[in-house]
């Protein structure tokens, strides 16, 4: 089993959605875990919130971005990816 793990202690996260790829032509071919993890991250010891986008096919290595926020998100926050197209 894969996890991801934080770089420090006092570290949490809360509302984990999947996002999938959408790249392949036919969707046969894609794999369930081709996306990514979203997860709102709060850091206790310094009081900083982002948000890390991690790739489930590298689910133990780094975040792929980390998107520094201007507050806190409440821990129990839950969020919902919705496909638009156009």
């Amino acid at each position: 089993m894969e996890y991801h793990a934080f770089e420090s202690s006092n570290v949490f996260c809360t509302g984990l959605a999947f996002v999938p790829k959408e790249e392949g032509v036919n969707e046969m071919e894609e794999e369930e875990d081709d996306g990514w993890t979203i997860a709102f991250v709060h850091y206790e010891d310094t009081n900083l919130s982002q948000v890390h986008i991690i790739e489930r096919k590298k689910l133990s290595g780094e975040a792929v971005a980390k998107i520094t926020l201007p507050c806190k998100v409440p821990y129990g926050f839950h969020e919902a990816f919705m496909p638009i197209s156009f």
